[in-house]
């Protein structure tokens, strides 16, 4: 097992302002090779065909060693009482306060920052086959990507003192943001607002800072109690990683690991990776709990089980003059588009089975395909 995170600083089902699919507008940051960026866009894709959203989601990823001491860390920008907020005096990550909203909250910031340990020995492919040693990049991707859009709380523990909305930028120094670290006034976040000890209660209802706070954080008894979640979980809370010793980033912002080991539908949101491994889908508690804190699924999606569409995938990938779409569901010739990574239409055609990309410029592109709600994404070089 190998630690996966130190994620995430800041981060009720309600209709959307609108039903259109997700989109995730990827940014990069040390320049990473053309198979590190079609891996992370794959993951993107993923959660394009989850959610919904009528404003597009800005990620810059940095690709950069962080000292092999976790793979990976999340940071995402956070909004309280704005338009439409269902909880006030509650922090929302951008990505979801926008989703809510319908308007874009944050202008010129980016809604989460990723990461990436780029000296891991990675495995780069998008079929999970995952060689021995290796850590799966899409899986990674994916797990930090949850953070960025609301898995997340504010807890962190100094002493006995447990407390919600005391983190400070400092905390995860020598990274650092390029949005401005909001003061987050001891309020919690969303997520946080569904934690509770099974004797004591909700945790953001302790004082704050406090004794009990700090006691429940570490309690290693810590459950999620939204209904949906519950509902999912054959009525039980999901539990939540709090062990006897508090690690910042990692306790109270995850699944619990022994809870929901290796192998489990359920593993990707919990605090450690294993080499070798491969999960390329949320699971259904992960995706009850992002409906709970206000999140809208794709009408295609459940909680119950993957969308045949999950499996769709462009190969090769990167790709120079050619392209094909693997996993379409049998029938008739399937129309497409693609656009850039920022939007642009650049193409349109007949057929996805088979596409020559000629045409376009290189970099990243995204295709979609008619009567199809996920998007796939492919690297023009």
């Amino acid at each position: 097992m190998f630690p996966r995170l130190l994620p995430v600083a800041i981060l009720c089902l309600l209709p959307r302002a609108g039903s259109l699919a997700a989109t995730i507008n990827l940014t990069f940051n040390g320049a990473p090779p053309a198979e590190v960026q079609s891996a992370i866009s794959h993951a993107a894709g993923i959660w394009e065909g989850i959610l919904l959203s009528p404003v597009p989601i800005k990620v810059l990823v940095n690709w950069m060693p962080l000292g092999g001491l976790t793979l990976g860390i999340t940071f995402p920008n956070g909004r309280k009482d704005f338009i439409d907020a269902p909880v006030p005096q509650t922090w929302y990550a951008t990505s979801l306060a926008n989703s809510i909203a319908g308007i874009e909250l944050n202008p010129s910031e980016n809604d989460f920052e990723i990461f990436l340990d780029a000296s891991q020995d990675w495995y780069l492919g998008t079929d999970g086959n995952t060689g021995a040693g290796q850590y799966d990049l899409v899986s990674i991707a994916l797990h930090e990507m949850g953070h960025g859009l609301g898995f997340v709380g504010l807890s962190k523990k100094e002493g006995a003192l447990g407390s919600l909305g005391l983190l400070e930028a400092a905390d995860f120094a020598p990274l650092f943001t390029t949005f401005p670290w909001p003061q987050l006034d001891t309020l919690p976040g969303i997520f946080d607002r569904f934690l509770a000890h099974p004797q004591d209660g909700p945790l953001s209802l302790m004082t704050n800072p406090g004794n009990e706070l700090g006691s429940a954080m570490t309690s290693n008894q810590v459950r999620f109690n939204g209904p949906l979640a519950m509902e999912a979980n054959n009525g039980l809370a999901p539990r939540i990683y709090s062990p006897p010793t508090f690690a910042l980033g990692s306790s109270c912002v995850h699944l619990n690991e022994s809870t929901y080991p290796v192998g489990d539908e359920n593993e990707l949101m919990t605090p450690f990776s294993s080499a070798g491994h491969a999960n390329h889908w949320p699971g259904p508690l992960c995706l009850a709990m992002l409906r709970d804190i206000g999140w809208t699924l794709a009408p295609d999606v459940s909680v119950e089980t993957r969308p045949a569409q999950a499996s769709l995938s462009v190969f090769p990938n990167p790709a120079i003059d050619r392209v094909s779409v693997h996993g379409l569901p049998p029938g008739n010739a399937r129309a497409f588009l693609i656009r850039t990574a920022d939007g642009r239409l650049t193409m349109t055609g007949p057929d996805a089975s088979a596409i020559d990309i000629n045409q376009l410029q290189p970099g990243m592109h995204t295709l979609h395909i008619t009567g199809l709600h996920q998007p796939v994404r492919f690297v023009k070089q």
